[in-house]
């Protein structure tokens, strides 16, 4: 098994992107978009960024035998990630997501089936026990043993990085706060991190989630992030951008957060970075498209004088 820095656990998707909308489609209308692009999304985002920063990252993730499965497994062999640790079935596995850019926000429509839960746990507990990859990032779901595998990945000593998706009812349950707290690092976004908690205050959020998991970051989008570790408070703003497809720019975020974090950076120069690699990803179509190479962000800590 390859020795990787990094290793992600999560789905990844074909994403459909249609933008430069003209109006949003309403019911029993059609509407002529300006472009259209087919890429993959969804787990791949991180990873994809990690690897332009020079992380050497493997994904988990289940992909089946159909043309899905073969654009996404394209797009991540082009990107540099380890495709050893993919999950592959002898079957049709469909995980199709259509993204409708307008303006500066966008809708999905999403389908994916599911694969045997017991099995794919498997397979990523034999990853966990034979990795050497210092840092594993998941995403909390309400999947049944999704914790015991995040538990089985802490029991083998591996530092957990943690993300969530949308979903409110799981945002509000007492299940997902095991997760959080199994995790070394909580990056949700300011919305789930206010569902979590019930904190409408982004600073009494991360107070609350402080609580829980020892470092926590809450992505503001346009506004920065802030962080919570060791006792203190850091805030970055992010510098303003012109929004041509807002998706992944908080996976992003989370790479160039994570790249400061396994390099020893400082707390603010982590925030900077991810609202740099953030940035970034807004100005063009798909979700890693425009995601920085580590040369980029070494002109930007070149630039930089914040320190703890």
């Amino acid at each position: 098994m390859s020795n990787h820095d990094v290793v992600v656990v999560g789905t990844v998707c074909c994403d459909i992107i249609f933008h430069g909308l003209p109006s949003f489609p309403k019911l029993g209308e059609e509407v002529w978009t300006e472009g259209m692009d087919v890429t993959a999304g969804g787990a791949i985002n991180s990873p994809a960024a990690l690897s332009r920063l020079g992380i050497n990252v493997g994904i988990v993730t289940p992909l089946g035998k159909d043309i899905w499965g073969e654009i996404i497994h394209s797009k991540i062999k082009a990107e540099g990630i380890c495709t050893d640790l993919i999950y592959k079935l002898d079957k049709s596995l469909p995980q199709v997501s259509v993204a409708m850019n307008y303006q500066n926000d966008r809708a999905f429509v999403s389908y994916g089936e599911k694969v045997e839960v017991s099995d794919f746990h498997q397979h990523i507990e034999k990853i966990i026990r034979e990795s050497k990859a210092k840092l594993f990032h998941f995403y909390a779901n309400s999947e049944p043993g999704h914790t015991e595998m995040i538990l089985e990945a802490k029991r083998n000593g591996k530092i957990i990085s943690l993300d969530t998706g949308w979903d409110p009812e799981w945002l509000t349950s007492e299940r997902i706060k095991e997760q959080i707290a199994l995790s070394d690092i909580f990056l949700p976004n300011l919305s789930e991190a206010r569902l979590i908690t019930g904190k409408d205050d982004k600073y009494e959020a991360l107070d609350a989630l402080a609580e829980i998991v020892p470092n926590v970051v809450i992505k503001l989008g346009e506004d920065g992030a802030i962080a919570y570790t060791k006792g203190k408070v850091y805030e970055s703003e992010a510098a303003p951008q012109e929004v041509v497809d807002a998706t992944g720019a908080g996976d992003c975020f989370i790479a160039g957060y994570l790249y400061g974090w396994l390099n020893n950076r400082s707390t603010l120069e982590c925030l900077k970075l991810g609202n740099y690699c953030g940035g970034a990803c807004v100005t063009s179509v798909g979700g890693y498209t425009n995601a920085p190479t580590e040369a980029e962000l070494n002109v930007l800590l070149a630039e930089t004088d914040v320190k703890n």
